[in-house]
Parts: structure tokens; sequence; C-alpha cells
């Protein structure tokens, strides 16, 4: 199961590549384990100066495992999703992602706090959340509009639309869409990994050192809303019609 998430550092580049391909990328609890790990290993190790993350060729990642939603509503408890939020935030060195094909849900809301996203043309964003009976979470209840505009993060957070790859650099999600994001993305980590490392953190941390206190406290609020509405009806129902390749079924759920 380690492999689900392949850590490889060289040349000073941590470089994280999400490999479920059975799954389409979706994330388990052990595999935010593993990315908090990593990240939290980027942090304190002097030898890592950049983080690199990637996906496969056709997915990035489909969103958190339905199995785990599952679990969830019948009242097991996130084990390591916050951990990952919380790392990705407090991470100081510069965070490079590359995505190929769909970034759903999660796969969507992280890259809000990478530093460098480079696309490939089929890169597509998407945040189902109330289509499963959910709300937003790792910050995208504010964070998203900051990025892309209230009316566009209304359409994704509420409707659940999509945001295909240039519509994302336009809206300045996103630095680039290119041939091979992968490529991009390595030739930039590359560049990052040479300049002066003490003086690299230190300006991302004072970028951050206004909002990631109030952000850190956003997905914790956002966290026991979302652990609140994984055990109602409303979610069971969705997860239950994803797994049952159906339409879900919200008609009989009391409004009240």
């Amino acid at each position: 199961m380690d492999d689900f998430i392949i850590a490889v550092v060289k040349d000073y580049i941590l470089t994280l590549k999400i490999n479920r391909p059975s799954a389409r990328n979706a994330l388990n609890q052990n595999m935010y384990l593993l990315l908090a790990q990593g990240l939290e290993k980027a942090q304190q190790d002097e030898s890592i100066r950049v983080v690199l993350i990637k996906g496969l060729d056709d997915i990035f990642c489909a969103g958190n495992d339905m199995q785990d939603f599952q679990a969830m509503s019948q009242g097991k408890p996130d084990q390591h999703g916050a951990r990952f939020m919380r790392a990705l935030i407090n991470c100081d060195k510069p965070i490079v992602a590359a995505v190929n094909g769909p970034a759903i849900g999660i796969g969507t809301t992280l890259l809000q706090f990478v530093d460098f996203l480079y696309l490939s043309p089929t890169a597509i964003f998407q945040t189902p959340f109330i289509a499963m009976g959910l709300c937003p979470e790792l910050g995208s209840s504010e964070v998203l509009a900051e990025h892309i505009g209230i009316r566009k993060a209304k359409a994704m957070l509420l409707l659940g639309e999509r945001m295909l790859a240039e519509e994302a650099v336009s809206l300045g999600f996103a630095n680039e869409v290119c041939v091979s994001a992968d490529d991009t993305a390595t030739a930039k980590a590359m560049t990052l990994a040479k300049l002066a490392p003490i003086a690299m953190r230190t300006s991302k941390a004072l970028l951050m050192k206004t909002t990631r206190p109030s952000l850190l406290a956003l997905i914790e609020y956002e966290n026991k809303a979302l652990a609140h509405l994984v055990t109602q009806p409303e979610s069971r129902e969705a997860v239950n019609a994803f797994m049952e390749k159906r339409q879900p079924d919200f008609s009989y759920v009391n409004s009240n």
C-alpha cells in the first residue's frame, strides 16, 4: 500500500507522486498519512529545499476514497486527513505541482496551497461537495474565491461546475498550461532548489505570516462541519448512490 504515494528525494527535491491507478488516485487515510509525513519531513529536513507533487499521466486525483466516507458515516473518525491539511499549510518550503487530467474534490483544494501550478491541456478541476452531501474543505470556503473570484467559486462549490485548464490560468489559479506539465514543474522545482534556501523559506513564511493562523482555524471549523454532514442521511445517500452507480435521491430528506 505504501507505493500509493511514491516519495523520492533527489537534488534537494522531494517528489510526492500519487500512484493509485486502480482507484483513479483517490486518497485514503494511509495516503493522507504518507503525504503528511512527506511534507513534515520537508519542513524539517535541510536536505529538502522544494516539494514537487504530481499524479498520473491521465489523472491527478479523484478526491477522497469513498470507502473512507462510508466508514466515517458510521462514526469512524478522520485519522490523517486533517494532519495532511495542516502539514500542507505549515510547509515553508516551496511546493510545485503538476496536474494531468481531473483533479476532483481535495484534488482541487490541496492545489490552493501549492506555490507553482502547471497544467496539461487535459486538466479539469471540480469540487462536487454538495453533490456528496458535504461542505467545502481545506480552506476552500474562503480561499477558492480569493484565487478565482466569488462567482466562479460559488459555481464550483455550490453547483459543482468544472474549471478547465485555460480558465484556471486566466483566473489566476494556475501558472501555465504546458505541453508537458510534469517536465515544466520539474524544471521549475530544479530552479527553485538552486536558490538560497534560507532566504526562500523565510520569504515563504513571511508571505504566510498573516494568513496561516486563520487558515488553520478555518480548516478546523470546516472539518467539524464536514464530520457532522458525513454522518447525515444526505451524505449516506450520496455515497451509497456512488457505490451503486446510480443518481442520488434527496427527495426524502427533511429540509428543516
